[in-house]
């Protein structure tokens, strides 16, 4: 199924180019005239419109390595073209430019959290008219403070033209302040209250392990709970100071949980500056019964 939406969205990326191409097209004499058009080769997803698309959402405390198709497309109306090879490269002076324009403190990829496993991209002749390779994310390897970006971009078309925005795929990491690893301690009673403490829970302070805060925006992280619900937490960042903390989970989690209710959770505690998150809240079991939940994320 991720193979053929990959598929679908190449011939999708070729059909609109199709277009592009097209309009240039002259009539003339009562036949179409495309001597005047050129083929184009673009990246699948690039340009800045594709910024937010070419988010990469990483866990950094995660030693699994993100993989990710770089794809190139060749918009062309002579379905007997040859086999055509598009040189592509990280081209990080793009990063300084895009800060200007936008704003923004991207950095960087280091050197050892990303792979391109190759630099060249084949698009064989006839009616193919894509060719890919895949670049690897290791991102145990990047700091979860840090926004990153890793700009990669055609540098040679295979003789073919290119196009004036679809050259380079903006791929980025949004850093956050209260982004990394914290310990999880999880409490839970069979009553709508938690007063009764450690001796009236159905388990107590239980250690959960190490949970991610990742980043979804400069102000916004999610992060897993213990029965396996995304938490939201937001804030206000003005200046380095962090305020107006506010927490919840999407839209349908009790569904997803095969609940009648859950939530919404509140912070009882969100300290920044000690890394330290309290978050309680009820839910209603599959009897009606209310429980009581208590999460407490301390920073590693």
């Amino acid at each position: 199924m991720k193979y053929n939406l990959i598929k679908f969205k190449a011939f999708f990326a070729v059909s609109c180019l199709l277009i592009m191409v097209t309009s240039c097209v002259k009539e003339r004499d009562g036949f179409t005239d495309l001597s005047q058009t050129s083929d184009l080769v673009i990246l699948n997803g690039a340009g800045t419109s594709n910024f937010k698309a070419a988010n990469i959402l990483v866990n950094t405390s995660s030693a699994d390595t993100i993989k990710k198709t770089v794809m190139a497309v060749l918009a062309s109306n002579n379905s007997n073209n040859t086999s055509v090879t598009v040189t592509i490269a990280v081209d990080n002076a793009s990063i300084a430019a895009y800060n200007a324009a936008n704003g923004t403190n991207f950095q960087a990829f280091p050197a050892n959290a990303f792979k391109l496993v190759s630099n060249t991209i084949t698009i064989k002749g006839g009616l193919e008219h894509t060719g890919a390779t895949t670049l690897w994310v290791f991102q145990d390897k990047l700091d979860p403070v840090i926004s990153y970006m890793l700009p990669i971009k055609i540098t040679d078309g295979g003789g073919k033209a290119l196009s004036s925005n679809q050259n380079i795929i903006y791929y980025n990491v949004i850093g956050n302040p209260i982004a990394g690893d914290y310990e999880l301690y999880a409490s839970r009673w069979l009553a709508a209250d938690s007063t009764g403490g450690a001796g009236s829970a159905d388990f107590y302070e239980e250690d959960e392990g190490v949970y991610s805060f990742s980043a979804a925006s400069p102000t916004q992280i999610q992060v897993d709970g213990a029965f396996g619900e995304t938490i939201i937490i937001d804030f206000t960042n003005t200046n380095g100071v962090l305020s107006n903390f506010k927490v919840s989970n999407p839209a349908g989690t009790a569904a997803a949980l095969g609940v009648p209710s859950w939530g919404p959770p509140v912070f009882e505690a969100a300290d920044p500056i000690h890394g330290y998150y309290k978050i309680f809240q009820q839910y209603k079991n599959a009897s009606g019964l209310t429980r009581t939940v208590v999460y407490q994320y301390i920073k590693l």
